[in-house]
């Protein structure tokens, strides 16, 4: 399904619009939030509108458009944010409301900060999730216990949750900025926003010769899943970037993307990732390196594909999304600096690379006895030959605990 640019439908001529050669897309309406217009190949024109239930989002038909009128079917749809007040200083009262705030919010976030993918899912957050249980209290009056109730409900009934209480969070410290609550005073501070768990951490060498050997035996039935997949592997790139990328941007052993989650970044291409790429733009003729069902519009997806080729290498919980941790926990057990490591990933900061970058216990191992003998080292005798060239032997150390016992001893008797 394909999503346009929003416009307003009162001043489109709803008869006129072409139709899709295959399946349905939707143009969605830039007046009333969670109304589209759904058109199908089949000639079919009907309105539809999303709106929360229960903490899901749920898709409602309305009607034929022919004979149900814009306005009308707008009647149907969740009241829009409330327009900012740009270019005042004095922008909100003391007694704003969430809702009023949210809109300033969400204005500023996309004006100077974010992406426009970003703001769509802000504000679908926001509407969905936020408004219907909070959009009316001030937001001076928010108490953290009032938002630890929302969210546990919240997380119960949507996997949305995390990114709502990231958009509430973001907003009560633009309030804080505004006067509008006290500084520190976000009620959203500490609570989990983002899971940090071990899934996906370091795929052992017996998981990934079984993936391999997966992917090898669904080649010939899904060549370009396979593809993608073996790039995502060689890569660590995201999903979205390898199956959006475009031929032109693949150049010298790289893909420069003018795009991507965290803005502009250089996926670097390893000798078998540049094979993969070399073969397939022999083939190829379009611009996008994995096109669709239409050469216009790039590959949506390789789920399918990847179901069964996770099924027969046996690990019915791995996702595509691993295979990115995997790369990067590699790359900081092997000695890579995390900085390096964040580059490859298109980090912004290292704490994004923490995320992922997991390490086992043998690397935890290896890296504690490291620093025990360093330290060792530096309580050898100052005419003592380095580390890098004798390693102390254990007796010395030994001496070293026994000295120290008996000089506490002789404090202790004293």
């Amino acid at each position: 399904m394909r999503r346009t640019k929003k416009i307003d439908l009162a001043g489109v001529d709803i008869a006129s619009l072409s139709l899709p050669s295959n399946g349905e897309k939707l143009i969605y309406d830039s007046e009333a939030l969670g109304l589209a217009l759904r058109l199908r190949a089949s000639g079919s024109r009907t309105w539809i509108v999303f709106e929360s239930q229960g903490g899901k989002t749920r898709r409602k038909t309305l009607g034929d458009a022919s004979s149900l009128p814009v306005q009308s079917a707008r009647a149907f749809c969740t009241p829009p944010l409330p327009a900012p007040q740009k270019d005042n200083p004095e922008l909100y009262s003391e007694t704003a409301s969430v809702a009023e705030v949210m809109a300033g919010y969400l204005a500023f976030g996309e004006e100077r900060r974010w992406k426009p993918s970003t703001g769509r899912i802000m504000e679908g957050a926001a509407r969905l999730h936020i408004l219907p249980a909070l959009g009316a209290r001030q937001v001076r009056a928010i108490t953290r216990s009032e938002v630890m109730k929302w969210h546990q409900e919240l997380t119960r009934t949507t996997s949305a949750a995390r990114m709502a209480l990231s958009t509430l969070s973001g907003m009560m410290l633009y309030a804080e900025d505004h006067g509008l609550r006290k500084g520190g005073s976000n009620p959203c501070r500490g609570l989990r926003k983002k899971t940090r768990g071990e899934r996906g951490s370091h795929l052992t060498p017996a998981t990934m010769r079984r993936l391999w050997k997966a992917i090898e035996g669904h080649a010939e039935l899904y060549r370009d899943p396979c593809d993608v997949i073996r790039l995502l592997l060689l890569t660590g790139a995201r999903k979205s970037e390898i199956l959006t990328l475009e031929w032109d941007r693949v150049e010298d052993g790289r893909a420069v993307l003018e795009d991507s989650k965290s803005g502009p970044r250089t996926v670097w291409l390893c000798a078998p990732a540049a094979a993969i790429l070399d073969r397939r733009r022999s083939l190829s003729g379009t611009r996008f390196v994995f096109p669709g069902m239409n050469d216009d519009a790039p590959r949506s997806s390789v789920d399918f594909a990847w179901k069964k080729i996770r099924k027969a290498a046996g690990g019915p919980t791995l996702r595509l999304h691993d295979l990115r941790h995997h790369f990067a926990s590699i790359g900081v057990t092997s000695g890579l600096d995390l900085k390096v490591v964040g580059a490859l990933l298109g980090h912004h900061d290292i704490d994004s690379t923490l995320v992922y970058a997991h390490m086992p216990t043998s690397a935890i191992r290896r890296s504690a006895n490291r620093v025990s003998q360093l330290i060792d080292d530096a309580l050898s005798d100052p005419g003592a030959p380095s580390s890098t060239q004798h390693r102390p032997s254990r007796g010395r150390s030994q001496q070293r605990v026994q000295s120290f016992e008996g000089s506490h001893k002789e404090v202790g008797n004293g």
